[in-house]
């Protein structure tokens, strides 16, 4: 069974470790770990577990090569406290990457029962591609994706949901208030847990507990799994609300982006 420090090496670099599906690729280059997903967002492709040593522009540089070499232009980086060297985020700012907005995010760990709250919102996992449209217009409107962004991920629903239920690496939940989707999240498969990203809301049911509702569910499912920890990355506004539930922060990370 994997234990505190298990956690914390998961928690940190997730993307690095999580399971990944037959539709993408993941590349460990020693220093780093590079993960390519379907879609054209920056999101789309993911920089983990950063070891570098002190000449970082030359690892940037080897990094954009094997992004470019796919037909990508732009990448998503996930700086963790472990991560090298240790001013590696001023260092890739002054490269021309991109901060997200805040100060980063806390690295949390969730490896006790969650409290369960009371709530009248019922989770489903995503089965059916129909579902998954309806899990992709609550995350557009949840999080205020671009138009075109929308449009990207509406157009390969289906394709998507073939992926995913084939890949058998990820699962994918969707709360309703009665019949209407209100909140949804994605949960992958790692070593000893799952990781919980692109949780979001729409605006009419927020601080409602659709979150709490989703958590639970996922937790269920790390249970049945034979993994019971979750592990996710909290902001100012998720953060407390992921401490209420139980989960304690472990660390801090830093998320850039990279369009070259």
């Amino acid at each position: 069974m994997a234990d505190a420090a298990d956690h914390l090496a998961f928690a940190e670099d997730a993307r690095a470790l999580i399971a990944i599906g037959p539709h993408e690729e993941r590349i460990d280059l020693g220093d780093v770990v590079i993960t390519f997903s379907p879609g054209s967002h920056y999101w789309s492709t993911g920089v983990a577990r950063v070891r570098f040593d002190d000449d970082v522009a030359g690892a940037l540089e080897r990094v954009r090569g094997e992004i470019l070499d796919r037909g990508r232009g732009a990448a998503a980086w996930t700086i963790g406290d472990a991560a090298t060297p240790s001013d590696l985020v001023p260092r890739l700012l002054g490269l021309g990457l991109e901060s997200e907005p805040g100060e980063g995010s806390r690295v949390m760990v969730l490896d006790a029962p969650p409290d369960r709250r009371q709530t009248t919102f019922r989770v489903e996992r995503v089965a059916t591609a129909e579902a998954l449209l309806a899990a992709i217009e609550v995350a557009s409107a949840g999080f205020g994706h671009p138009p075109q962004d929308a449009d990207d991920e509406r157009r390969r629903a289906a394709e998507t949901f073939e992926r995913e239920r084939a890949g058998g690496h990820t699962v994918r939940l969707l709360a309703f208030d009665g019949e209407l989707p209100i909140a949804t999240g994605q949960a992958w498969f790692g070593p000893g847990g799952l990781y919980l990203g692109g949780g979001a809301t729409i605006p009419s049911h927020r601080r409602r507990g659709a979150m709490s509702a989703l958590v639970t569910a996922a937790w269920d499912e790390a249970v049945r799994r034979g993994t019971p920890a979750l592990v996710s990355y909290g902001n100012a506004t998720s953060a407390p609300m992921l401490e209420g539930l139980g989960f304690r922060a472990v660390g801090r990370a830093r998320h850039l982006i990279d369009r070259f």
